[in-house]
């Protein structure tokens, strides 16, 4: 069965794993001042997170978020607050890497929810035009290193994405999407 959804090719034929050694957690943190896109769905269960991790977080993260609240209209989207137009209000730091703290928390305390799903994709973003949905790869510099691992470790960003691709969509397109990146990336013809 065909993929419900408009899928831009060069997902298919990158390889992609994140090296957070060497980016640092930028994806947490580039500057521009609108986090990352969030669901209205998703925004009782970042709620609840907020309190699960508070004491997590730097100090001046709590204060943004309690003083200005965790979201922010950008457009038609919301997004997540950032501190300083920078870092998510959810980052925390062990040294120089910004984490995610609810990632963290999922991982270590057992939390329900890993993070919200457009930071679980990246890099790949999800454009929703009405019913219409078209995932796209978005290039960001600081992710030249997991670009690079993904070439080293021979990892398809498809296969490194599994989990949150699908949580998103579902087994059935992952496969196909999975399908046609190892077809594309062993050298195959596409379908």
């Amino acid at each position: 069965m065909p993929c419900p959804l408009r899928i831009d090719e060069t997902i298919i034929s990158t390889r992609f794993a994140c090296d957070l050694s060497a980016c640092k957690g930028a994806c947490c943190t580039f500057p521009g001042g609108s986090g990352a896109p969030v669901s209205l769905e998703e925004i009782p269960i970042l709620k609840e997170a907020w309190k699960a991790v508070h004491d997590m977080l730097p100090a001046e993260h709590r204060r943004e978020g309690e003083t200005l609240g965790l979201f922010v209209r950008d457009g038609e989207d919301m997004t997540l607050r950032c501190y300083d137009d920078r870092a998510c209000v959810f980052v925390m730091y062990e040294g120089p890497v910004a984490l995610c703290s609810i990632q963290k928390l999922h991982q270590e305390a057992g939390f329900s929810w890993p993070k919200p799903l457009s930071c679980h994709l990246f890099p790949i973003r999800i454009r929703r035009r009405g019913s219409a949905a078209q995932l796209r790869l978005q290039h960001f510099r600081e992710c030249e290193p997991g670009y690079a691992a993904g070439e080293e470790l021979d990892v398809n960003l498809v296969d490194f994405l599994e989990v949150p691709l699908k949580r998103a969509f579902g087994g059935g397109v992952f496969t196909e999407l999975k399908e046609r990146s190892d077809a594309r990336n062993n050298g195959e013809p596409r379908r």
